[in-house]
């Protein structure tokens, strides 16, 4: 007969049942330390390459705020790299391993939204340099006070996803399972 062909005898059957129940039994828990450091280090290297775990590039900075940032300029979710370095894992069992951030403002990121910025009382201070009116701050001594209000407005958020699971996760995610069981789940 030409070809290829498989055969899977009882022997083979019955030593393939006995893996499979063995692996069953062994206690994952040494398994989510593991997923969770990798989850977190990929998650956190999407600030860098500034994509949503699907690889679409996240939505750019709006170019009024992109003028007034006054660090990392040209990256977006990064003002000072406070939302970066909130993010961690959680074992949350023997089998669940969560990734995430505690900070408030981490979902509005994660899947946008609308802030209303309700109507309030503020002090607005200037200066004239050279014939053009400039915003002053507190060390300014020769600067004009004045009070303003501001009106109710909206904020609008793109939704710029950070956590997920990419195809390369996917792959890496395999890899570390099968070194996790080739090495007897320690």
């Amino acid at each position: 007969m030409a070809g290829t062909r498989l055969i899977i005898d009882q022997a083979e059957l019955d030593r393939q049942n006995a893996f499979m129940a063995e692996q069953a039994a062994r206690d994952p828990s040494g398994l989510m330390p593991r997923l969770g450091e990798y989850l977190q280090g990929s998650t956190q290297a999407r600030f860098e390459t500034q994509t949503a775990p699907d690889g679409t590039p996240w939505a750019p900075l709006k170019q009024r705020y992109a003028r007034r940032k006054r660090y990392n300029k040209d990256k977006v979710l990064t003002l000072r790299g406070y939302l970066r370095s909130y993010i961690h894992y959680q074992v949350m069992g023997a089998d669940a391993v969560e990734v995430g951030s505690n900070q408030k403002y981490a979902a509005i990121h994660q899947f946008g939204g609308e802030i209303d910025k309700p109507e309030r009382q503020a002090a607005v201070r200037y200066r004239s340099v050279a014939g053009r009116v400039l915003f002053a701050g507190k060390k300014h001594k020769r600067a004009t006070e004045r009070a303003v209000t501001i009106p109710v407005h909206f904020v609008k958020i793109p939704a710029r996803p950070f956590l997920g699971l990419s195809a390369e996760d996917d792959r890496e995610i395999s890899r570390i399972i099968r070194e996790w069981l080739a090495g007897g789940g320690k």
